[in-house]
């Protein structure tokens, strides 16, 4: 009798284009997922063109701009029938700077209100937009993870220092939102991902953390997860983060 090996898992990533989107795939595609790597230009995607060549048969670029309903729903479609063991919503914005530049124009007495919806948009909206545009596909996996890229500065409990408040804002509603999703659809197991403070083009180069280790800590939690998991703001290490 011939052993057929199990089917591989399949993961969206969305902002696959660099930072930890990039790690993600990196990592995720060496365990054997199938990746399919959201980005708005995949034509630029130097790195996951190159990712797509080394894993030709694992590696998908996909064509996505989170805050376009036409792109999501063209995907939905796409991916109709289609089993979806995980989904991380990654894509997030700082504005049109990372870390500190960026908190310049979200500060009391310099708020920029349309980056600030702008903001909202991307690190809110989209999130929510595509997690219920392709529940039917999660809904085909045996054990569907929905990962919502939330943030220490989405804390209000940790909260001691003010600053960055579209951001905040857009993270503190995320965490709601995940709160709220997992209330109504048990069934999945959907959770606030708090990555710690990464060096990344959002991050800074005064960031503590390379986003590889960040990733590599989050892959081995997201493998942990179980249903009692559904609806938590954690971290990296799978440490409950006060809301």
């Amino acid at each position: 009798m011939t052993d057929h090996p199990a089917p591989a898992r399949t993961v969206l990533v969305t902002g696959a284009n660099r930072g930890l989107g990039l790690k993600y795939c990196r990592q995720l595609v060496a365990e054997g997922w199938l990746v399919l790597a959201a980005t708005r230009d995949p034509e630029r995607a130097h790195d996951l063109q190159a990712l797509a060549r080394e894993y030709p048969q694992r590696v998908r670029l996909v064509q996505l701009d989170v805050v376009k309903e036409s792109d999501v729903q063209a995907l939905a479609e796409e991916l109709r029938g289609v089993p979806l063991d995980m989904l991380i919503n990654n894509a997030g914005t700082f504005g049109p700077e990372g870390w500190p530049g960026g908190m310049r124009y979200q500060s009391l007495a310099h708020m920029d209100y349309e980056i600030w919806r702008n903001i909202l948009e991307v690190n809110l909206l989209a999130p929510f937009r595509l997690t219920v545009a392709l529940a039917p596909s999660l809904r085909l996996a045996s054990r569907a993870v929905v990962v919502m890229l939330s943030s220490d500065l989405g804390s209000i409990g940790n909260n001691r220092l003010g600053q960055s408040h579209a951001y905040r804002t857009s993270k503190a509603g995320l965490n709601m939102l995940t709160r709220s999703i997992a209330n109504e659809w048990p069934d999945l197991i959907t959770i606030a991902m708090a990555p710690g403070w990464c060096k990344t083009e959002l991050g800074g180069e005064g960031a503590q953390i390379d986003p590889a280790d960040s990733v590599r800590a989050q892959v081995r939690t997201f493998a942990a997860l179980n249903p009692s998991h559904n609806g938590q703001f954690i971290d990296r290490f799978g440490a409950t983060v006060a809301w």
